[in-house]
């Protein structure tokens, strides 16, 4: 998009009519150096505004990493406890969950620890290709939960 495009007709017409003043009266000399300088002016002002154009767009995609990370922490932690707790290992308060959003939004890694109830060590680790929220009770993907090492479940299914 020029900078032209990205004007007010009304605008346009204002810096067409100084160009104009300016250029009318001038040595050829003069007004080529005044033309270069607008056409300069116009580009640096075109790239500025690609410039804050891709920075935003970096920031829109991090937001939205960023969101995603936290309803996979959220939900694992969640439908993670209520797994072990099936399984026969009752967790002592939350888990606490990291999760990692990897290829733009289309994998996410999923790691939690914490203590169940008689002291042992929960680990449930897992990846997912569903955007959490997709489906209010459940996240697909493969999952394993562990206590003190020993596998004690695996599921495709975190909750539900």
């Amino acid at each position: 998009m020029t900078m032209a495009r990205t004007m007010t007709p009304r605008t346009r017409c204002a810096l067409c009519a100084v160009v104009a003043t300016v250029l009318i009266g001038c040595s050829d000399s003069t007004r080529q150096d005044v033309e270069d300088e607008v056409r300069s002016v116009a580009s640096d002002v075109e790239e500025e505004a690609r410039t804050a154009v891709s920075e935003v767009a970096d920031l829109a995609d991090e937001t939205a990493r960023n969101a995603v990370e936290l309803a996979a922490r959220n939900f694992a932690s969640a439908q993670g406890a209520e797994a072990f707790d099936a399984a026969g290992y009752p967790i002592d308060g939350d888990l606490s969950c990291t999760a990692e959003v990897e290829d733009g939004l289309t994998e996410i890694t999923i790691s939690c620890t914490g203590t169940t109830d008689d002291g042992g060590e929960a680990e449930l680790s897992g990846s997912t290709s569903e955007l959490p929220g997709a489906s209010i009770t459940e996240l697909e993907g493969t999952f394993t939960g562990t206590v003190d090492g020993d596998e004690v479940f695996s599921t495709e299914n975190l909750g539900g």
